[in-house]
């Protein structure tokens, strides 16, 4: 009989080979429901990790730092998919990947890092080049000099308006988040690029920060349905933002999509499961930390690494419909 491996612990799981890893080494960043379903496969299966496989968990080649831009954003669903990917690469090369702001990294230890997105005038990419620290961003950078790795974040956007635009909206506010990088710019400008082009007058007052949090997109829609803001659609900048969107609309008594109509931006799994489903543009997320995992590995083996851009996807759900009236409040 074969011997179990991880590979097969992880199939039958139902989860990423990081993710077994980090159960195996009782890692506090799993899910309870999760943490049982994969000890339960691995009493099943009767699987003992071998010396090697041990070592090669706990990353004896090197520790690799992932730091998020914010403490919101390291405990949000989308950095929780990245940070999965990141791992399930790493650790299949001997690293170990872990949360750790560069401030109050060991330098000792911390081999190279990855960004998830950046904040807005982030000296943190300086610091490292001068130290010739190895990293990658996750996130387009107009600068040269750091590779990175991102997705189409103006064409997914463009296609969420002009979704809207084709469904008779006019009044589209758009929920965008602070100023973090160029991801929020450029799905900012391909807002402004397709009311533009299909001559519908911007109005400022339809701009609104809900901080890429799904509380955040509840209070700025709230506060515009308060300021009696007329709008018949929102383009969200991110799904966690659309659904606090959804539920300001419906605590003032407006249906989705027959009142507004919302779309977002990720495609998490609250998209497809929340009613109404929203209209979102999906992003590969895993492959998005897939790909920064191997391009820092490149860089590290002292292989070519170049900028990779990832396609988006609109995907047309329940959340969005033809204009049927001016909302006002």
């Amino acid at each position: 009989m074969s011997k179990i491996t991880i590979n097969e612990v992880a199939r039958i799981a139902g989860v990423s080979i990081g993710t077994v890893s980090r159960v195996l080494n009782n890692r506090a960043d799993v899910n309870e429901q999760t943490r049982k379903q994969v000890l339960e496969v691995v009493r099943q299966l009767g699987y003992v990790p071998d010396a090697g496989a041990r070592k090669l968990a706990r990353g004896t080649r090197g520790l690799i730092a992932v730091a998020p831009f914010s403490s919101h954003a390291s405990n949000s669903p989308y950095y929780a998919i990245i940070m999965d990917a990141v791992q399930e690469v790493l650790m299949q090369h001997g690293y170990t990947a872990r949360v750790i702001e560069p401030s109050l990294a060991d330098p000792a230890k911390v081999q190279a890092y990855i960004f998830p997105g950046l904040r807005l005038h982030d000296t943190r990419l300086e610091q490292l080049r001068d130290k010739g620290i190895p990293h990658v961003v996750i996130g387009r950078l107009t600068e040269t000099g750091t590779p990175w790795v991102d997705v189409d974040n103006f064409k997914g956007m463009q296609s969420s308006v002009l979704h809207l635009v084709k469904l008779g909206h006019t009044r589209i506010a758009h929920l965008t988040g602070s100023p973090i990088g160029q991801t929020t710019f450029d799905r900012l400008e391909a807002y402004h690029q397709t009311l533009a082009q299909h001559n519908i007058e911007e109005d400022p007052d339809l701009i609104l920060d809900g901080g890429f949090s799904e509380l955040g997109g509840y209070r700025a829609v709230r506060q515009a349905l308060e300021k009696g803001i007329e709008f018949t659609a929102i383009s969200s900048a991110s799904d966690e933002m659309a659904v606090g969107a959804i539920y300001a609309l419906e605590d003032a008594g407006l249906r989705v999509p027959y009142d507004v109509s919302v779309t977002g931006f990720d495609d998490l799994e609250i998209a497809q499961v929340f009613r109404p489903a929203l209209t979102t543009v999906k992003q590969p997320i895993r492959e998005v930390g897939h790909a920064a995992a191997n391009m820092l590995l490149d860089i590290l083996e002292n292989r070519p690494a170049d900028h990779v851009l990832l396609p988006t996807e609109l995907v047309v759900r329940s959340s969005s419909g033809p204009v049927k009236r001016m909302v006002k409040r």
